[in-house]
């Protein structure tokens, strides 16, 4: 059975990339192109993965985090940045639990390589936090 793997980014040329890059390595793949959209779909949905876009319009990746918690502790999640700070960093990996920070553009072998380890991890206590 493949995994399963959210996508949230407003950005439609990295959505088909992404989408592109993750179905060649077997994942099955949803996308949503607002967080609000992405919320609903975790309200409908488990996914194995939350793969985040840190810049969108109505709400950011970190926000959209926070609020995914609420649905599904614990949840598994990758923020991605095309403006990648320190703060943003530190909030991202301590502030809501995710536990992959990446800024675009990422190499293809560098993003897959922490998609699997991440979907083929066990389940933990480790992930978002509300």
């Amino acid at each position: 059975m493949s995994k399963t793997i959210l996508l949230v980014d407003d950005d439609e040329a990295h959505v088909m990339w992404s989408r592109e890059i993750l179905s060649q390595h077997g994942y099955d793949v949803d996308s949503a192109n607002s967080a609000r959209k992405g919320l609903e779909m975790l309200n409908d949905k488990n996914y194995d993965l939350i793969i985040s876009d840190l810049m969108m319009p109505e709400m950011t990746g970190i926000d959209f985090m926070k609020e995914a918690s609420k649905i599904r502790r614990g949840q598994k999640a990758i923020i991605m940045t095309g403006h990648g700070d320190v703060n943003s960093f530190i909030e991202s990996m301590y502030g809501i639990g995710a536990l992959e920070y990446i800024v675009k553009p990422v190499e293809t072998e560098d993003f897959i390589a922490m998609v699997d380890k991440l979907t083929s991890s066990p389940p933990t206590d480790i992930g978002l936090s509300a």
